[in-house]
């Protein structure tokens, strides 16, 4: 096959091309050329909020979009691929359901919507309606021919966001720590290299609308979680959960917890990820996921989120204040 990946130099996008290189796919990579495209695919530079002159020759059987975040971006992009472009596939987010206090979204849930859908001001509130807009200038372009895959939080190996990455180091460190609101707060990822190896599945297959693609292959709680990274770690971390608005009595933002979605329900998976397990989603282990993260992490990575040891001092003694020690 021939696939054009908008955005594969990091991150998800990354693993995608490796992923389509490994399998013997030719792979154009479009790109601002700040970071190099993996060896192997062919580079093509350019810019979304510019020059798409790169993207004005060539044809492919798929294109999967990494990079789109504004729905002008997936629009002027997709409109050069129309007729050059077997399907378009689009890599969206969970963040695009409407509310967090459903049991669990479906493909059908309702999904976000702006009030001023002109917007470009990418923050908390629009970024999930922003993806929606994409996901419907996707399916406008390519009829009958786009697929939205919409993960949960992506974690693993090249990470930058250090949003997972930094539990990890947090819990290798060792004693007690501060973890989010309680044991039983339903959390959801999924590995990077699962998101990738099932989007080249679906660029090589048919499937068409929208798929949620989360993780880990059971439901899981943050309790879960971080017992399994102190067991695979061999730390004597002991989680100390705290609830939200402690964070803001000692001065601190409640994103101080990365990662950490308020999901007002207990004991279910806050994305139903059916139609995915039908489409072939595989799962890494999770002790695999937490091992390779963290070699990925002292070889390459940069510390960026968590809270600093003094923040976190803070937090544990103003709950030791309140629950009375």
């Amino acid at each position: 096959m021939r696939i054009l990946v908008l955005g594969g130099t990091r991150f998800v996008g990354l693993h995608i091309v490796r992923e389509a290189l490994g399998r013997g796919h030719e792979v154009s990579v479009f790109h601002r050329g700040r970071t190099a495209a993996p060896a192997g695919a062919r580079s093509l530079h350019g810019d979304r909020n510019g020059d798409l002159s790169a993207l004005e020759s060539g044809t492919w059987d798929a294109a999967i979009d990494v990079s789109g975040y504004l729905p002008r971006q997936v629009r002027d992009a997709a409109a050069r691929l129309e007729g050059r472009a077997g399907r378009y596939l689009f890599i969206s987010s969970c963040s695009v359901y409407d509310g967090r206090d459903r049991a669990e979204h479906d493909v059908g849930s309702p999904l976000q919507r702006l009030e001023d859908p002109t917007t470009e001001s990418i923050d908390a509130v629009t970024y999930g309606g922003l993806k929606v807009l994409c996901e419907q200038e996707a399916e406008r372009a390519f009829p009958g021919r786009s697929l939205s895959l919409r993960p949960t939080y992506v974690v693993g190996p090249n990470d930058t966001t250090d949003r997972f990455t930094s539990w990890l180091r947090r819990v290798r460190r060792g004693g007690p720590m501060a973890a989010p609101v309680a044991a039983d707060l339903p959390t959801a990822f999924v590995d990077v290299r699962d998101l990738a190896r099932f989007t080249v599945d679906q660029a090589e297959g048919g499937a068409t609308g929208a798929v949620n693609v989360s993780g880990p292959a059971e439901p899981t709680t943050w309790g879960a979680v971080l017992a399994e990274a102190t067991r695979v770690l061999g730390s004597d971390a002991v989680p100390v959960w705290v609830p939200f608005e402690l964070l803001e009595e000692v001065g601190l933002d409640r994103r101080a917890l990365p990662m950490v979605t308020e999901f007002s329900f207990r004991g279910g998976a806050p994305y139903a990820v059916d139609r995915a397990a039908l489409l072939g989603l595989r799962y890494t282990p999770l002790a695999d996921t937490i091992r390779d993260t963290l070699a990925w992490d002292d070889a390459e990575g940069t510390a960026t989120q968590g809270l600093a040891p003094d923040e976190e001092r803070r937090l544990l003694e103003a709950w030791e204040a309140r629950s009375g020690g």
